[in-house]
């Protein structure tokens, strides 16, 4: 019976860390998926440790992230220049980049649940799925995803904050302009440093 009891608060802890979405559909399933792994990982942050907490996020952000495609947008007309050897290190960077940032970020927080509060179309055939961080007390964070079909599958290609700032335009703009000043090597050499950053 006690064990019966355990797994019930279990499981309805979970269901209150994760909102299904108001209008749910294969995106909508994709950010819920990516939801569940950042709440793993956050219950689990001090435990796990930088390492594994890099080590669970990889796999999941890499499926459900499409980071050719952000590589080519973040180094805008650059892109076209790039030999296919250079196209795949900087696509490789951004990836090493991408989860680094969030294993970094997750170190310890399991006081919030995410919210999926639905999809919208967006631009050029692609989806908008809205979501929020709702913290204990305060006001909720917004954090919306923007997907693109790649082979028949949704992939997230960006991510806006507070609806409006997107991630990949503040990253365009750091990484054209080092581009523009120290060329391909200086990009890679940057996106290196900042990684190794994170991990300490």
């Amino acid at each position: 019976m006690h064990r019966f009891a355990g797994r019930f608060v279990i499981l309805v802890a979970a269901l209150l860390w994760l909102t299904p979405p108001a209008n749910a559909g294969p995106a909508s399933d994709l950010i819920a998926k990516l939801n569940t792994v950042f709440v793993d990982v956050m219950q689990n942050a001090k435990s796990l440790g930088y390492e594994g907490r890099y080590k669970k996020l990889e796999p999941t952000l890499a499926e459900t992230y499409d980071f050719t495609e952000m590589a080519r947008v973040t180094t805008g007309r650059y892109w076209r220049d790039f030999t296919d050897d250079q196209k795949r290190r900087v696509t490789a960077a951004f990836h090493d980049l991408s989860i680094a940032t969030y294993a970094a970020r997750f170190d310890g927080s399991s006081s919030e649940r995410f919210e999926i509060l639905g999809e919208e179309p967006a631009p050029a055939g692609n989806l908008r799925v809205n979501s929020q961080i709702v913290p204990i007390s305060g006001e909720p964070t917004r954090v919306d995803y923007l997907l693109h079909q790649e082979d028949g599958q949704w992939r997230i290609i960006d991510v806006y904050l507070k609806t409006s700032v997107s991630e990949l335009a503040t990253r365009r703009d750091e990484f054209t302009d080092i581009l523009a000043k120290s060329g391909f090597d200086g990009l890679i050499a940057d996106i290196k440093t900042k990684v190794t950053k994170l991990q300490s």
